[in-house]
């Protein structure tokens, strides 16, 4: 027998929207404190907050607010570059070796963050491996929500993704005198908490009133 179901009144959206940054804020915070694991949760908030397809019903999209203007702070791919690209992330360099750090550890972002349409912003690529290999922000968060840990454990992942993630397909390595050894850190946990960023700016833009304290994002 199907059970019937009952629509939810706006406000209740509206409060969910505020429980889930709340949510995402408090991963973001812990993983700036040094829990890279906590990427997994931020992933899962992204989906819940993005994702659109089929029975997946975005909460933005609910409340209105997915399409309009998104901040990017990666900046398009640079199609004349042979080497890899991601540009949610930066490499931190210290006597300890390499690490991959989110843009916003940084403070100031090396560019100031544009606005593009929601469907650039989500769609096009954030990230080329070094077999030339494209992901956008969509691929990444569905990759780590869907099947590596935010809401599901598969037991096979998208060969592309797996590289990224397990096996340094972006080929960034640390080098000095003698020592030549990948990043350390999680390179897909990174952009995630880059992405976290970008739409935690976007919404304070668009919908303050959806953040009850001011948290940094």
């Amino acid at each position: 027998m199907k059970k019937s179901r009952v629509a939810r009144p706006k406000g209740e959206l509206e409060r969910e929207l505020r429980e889930q940054i709340q949510l995402l804020e408090n991963a973001c915070t812990s993983y700036d404190a040094g829990l890279e694991a906590i990427g997994k949760h931020i992933a899962l908030s992204l989906r819940v907050l993005l994702h659109h397809k089929g029975n997946s019903r975005s909460l933005l999209e609910q409340l209105q607010l997915r399409d309009g203007y998104f901040y990017d702070s990666a900046g398009a791919l640079n199609p004349k570059n042979l080497i890899s690209e991601c540009n949610l992330v930066m490499m931190r360099i210290g006597s300890d070796g390499g690490s991959y750090l989110p843009l916003v550890a940084a403070g100031e972002p090396p560019v100031p963050p544009r606005l593009v349409r929601f469907a650039e912003w989500w769609n096009e690529p954030v990230l080329k491996d070094s077999k030339e290999r494209f992901l956008c922000r969509r691929e990444l968060i569905c990759n780590i929500a869907d099947t590596d840990g935010g809401a599901h454990v598969d037991p096979e992942l998208e060969e592309a993704y797996m590289d990224l993630s397990r096996n340094n397909s972006l080929g960034w390595v640390f080098q000095s005198n003698d020592i030549t050894e990948p990043m350390k850190g999680r390179p897909e946990l990174a952009c995630m908490r880059q992405i976290a960023h970008e739409l935690l700016l976007t919404l304070r833009r668009r919908h303050p009133k959806a953040f009850t304290a001011a948290v940094p994002g």
